[in-house]
């Protein structure tokens, strides 16, 4: 078992290590699989060719939803398969911000599009408050992180705008509102996991990535033992299967916390599957698996997953990369090079662009090309100019 003292003498290590290799070489020397509760069925599930990505529509928009007896907007991302449908549904979202307005759903493209190969409708949405989700933000942790219902108050709030995305999209007639995945990254795995302790119609399955609340390493702000009684209330009531997916090199849920939140939920009763992944080929922190660089990582698992549980899933797994490794500038330096393994690693259109001295700035998720070149050359001529992009959307730009 790997402490989070020894995760952060090893992370540097694991970056140095990976540097040379190509992206889809991702260390999962550290991956095991724990199964709790969880009884795998023997009736396939419905299984489709995988749709070429060339097919899927990719929209974004604002869906009307009703929480709580009142109406909201959200910002959604959609991908979806060619045809009329009914489709299954997968609906995906996003973990906690410091600027909640500034979000980019295109983060978790990646993973949308990767469900929508499969035969769902994905749709990403932003929880109310961020991005340009209407209403406050709602799932914000309090003060007292010792005081009763710390962490199951946000993660039930958070939970409701799930519930309220379901059933707007049920109603729509291109889906199939028997068949719903919710999945989440960080809170949004914390709120899922909310979710299934009182599941709305449909709902067969989640998945929970890198899932929690707080930040652990403040412990003054941080109740340990209140976060994993937390997952302990979820996991009473819970009966919907799920699937964990944790890094061990996770800076905010390494493994001997994650393992205490997996053995109070499944304890509970909850039929839950543990899969944890080696490091990220592309930083030292294990809490962006979720990222396009993770996918060789939580592919095969959800393929896995979605196999046991009789899920609707593709036939094969594609097997495409998911980066084409690009070497670096040879004028960043040591932190560049880092950025530049986050930079290949982010999804949406992207822009890397570098000036005198070894100064760069990069940005990624961006909904046009150009907005990414953009912001990425703005950045870099603030910190000393003049700069010019050499690549984009992973590609060298001469």
């Amino acid at each position: 078992m790997l402490t989070q003292t020894a995760l952060t003498r090893v992370a540097p290590f694991c970056l140095v290590l990976v540097f040379s290799m190509s992206a889809s070489a991702a260390s999962d020397s550290d991956a095991h699989r724990l199964d709790r509760n969880l009884a795998a069925t023997d009736v396939p599930g419905p299984v489709v060719p995988v749709v070429p990505t060339s097919e899927l529509r990719v929209s974004s928009g604002m869906l009307p939803v009703k929480i709580d007896g009142r109406q909201y907007e959200l910002e959604t991302l959609t991908v979806e398969p060619p045809g009329p449908g009914p489709f299954p549904v997968a609906v995906i979202s996003h973990g906690q911000s410091r600027k909640p307005q500034r979000l980019l759903l295109r983060r978790h493209l990646p993973f949308a599009k990767d469900f929508a190969r499969r035969g769902y409708k994905a749709v990403v949405f932003a929880r109310r408050g961020y991005a340009s989700s209407t209403g406050d933000v709602v799932d914000r942790l309090g003060r007292e992180p010792f005081a009763a219902g710390f962490y199951v108050r946000p993660g039930r709030a958070a939970a409701e705008d799930y519930a309220g995305v379901i059933e707007a999209l049920a109603r729509r007639p291109e889906i199939d509102g028997t068949k719903v995945i919710a999945a989440g990254q960080s809170g949004g795995g914390f709120a899922v996991t909310a979710l299934a302790s009182e599941p709305p119609p449909g709902l067969i399955a989640f998945v929970n990535v890198s899932g929690g609340r707080g930040r652990p390493r403040d412990y003054v702000n941080h109740n340990e033992d209140g976060l994993v009684a937390a997952f302990a209330e979820f996991g009473r009531t819970a009966r919907i299967p799920a699937l964990w997916l944790y890094s061990v090199t996770d800076r905010f849920f390494w493994p001997a916390l994650v393992e205490r939140m997996f053995t109070a939920y499944a304890d509970a009763g909850a039929p839950v599957r543990l899969d944890w992944t080696g490091p990220l080929w592309f930083s030292g922190d294990g809490h962006r698996l979720m990222s396009l660089g993770g996918r060789e990582l939580w592919r095969p698992r959800i393929s896995a997953f979605l196999k046991a549980i009789g899920a609707p899933n593709w036939d094969r797994d594609p097997g495409d990369a998911a980066v084409v490794f690009v070497r670096p500038p040879e004028s960043l330096k040591r932190n560049g090079r880092w950025q530049w393994l986050r930079y290949l690693a982010t999804a949406g259109h992207k822009a890397f662009a570098v000036g005198v001295g070894g100064k760069f700035s990069w940005a990624g998720a961006q909904e046009s090309l150009d907005r990414a070149k953009g912001r990425a050359l703005k950045r870099c001529n603030a910190r000393g100019g003049p700069c010019r992009i050499v690549s984009v959307n992973g590609r060298d730009a001469s």
